[in-house]
C-alpha cells in the first residue's frame, strides 16, 4: 500500500506543479503517461472526460492556478486484486477546495484507469 500511496501523491504533485506553473513539460508528460489509454474521469460536476480530452485541456493549463498545491489525505485501499486496485482519498487543493476521490488503477503499473471526483463542502 505504501507504493500505491506514493504513486498517488506523486501524481498529484506533478499535476499541481504543472497547473501552478512551477514545472516544465516533463511533469505534464509524466502525468499523462501515468494514465491507461482507456482512462476516464468523472469530474465534480458529473462531466465524463476521456484521456485525449483531459490531455488537451491540461496542455493549455500551464500556470492556470498559480500557487496551487494538492495534498492527499484520508487515503484508504478499498480493494486490491491481481489486476486492479481501488483507492479512495481526500484531495485538498490550496486553491479550489476539497474533493473525495475514488480511483481505479492497474495493479502492477499503478496506471490510472478511472477516477470519480465528488466535491466536499
Amino acid at each position: 500500500m505504501d507504493q500505491l500511496y506514493a504513486a498517488v501523491v506523486q501524481h498529484h504533485e506533478d499535476l499541481a506543479a504543472w497547473l501552478s506553473g512551477r514545472a516544465a513539460a516533463e511533469a505534464l508528460n509524466r502525468f499523462q503517461q501515468a494514465h491507461h489509454p482507456d482512462f476516464t474521469l468523472v469530474t465534480i460536476d458529473g462531466t465524463r472526460l476521456d484521456l485525449p480530452t483531459l490531455t488537451n485541456a491540461l496542455s493549455t493549463s500551464h500556470n492556470a492556478v498559480p500557487g496551487l498545491t494538492i495534498s492527499i489525505e484520508e487515503f484508504e485501499l478499498v480493494v486490491a486484486t491481481a489486476d486492479l486496485v481501488v483507492c479512495r482519498f481526500l484531495e485538498r487543493h490550496s486553491v479550489g477546495g476539497v474533493r473525495r476521490v475514488t480511483a481505479v488503477l492497474v495493479a502492477d503499473t499503478h496506471q490510472w484507469l478511472t477516477v470519480h471526483e465528488t466535491s466536499v463542502r
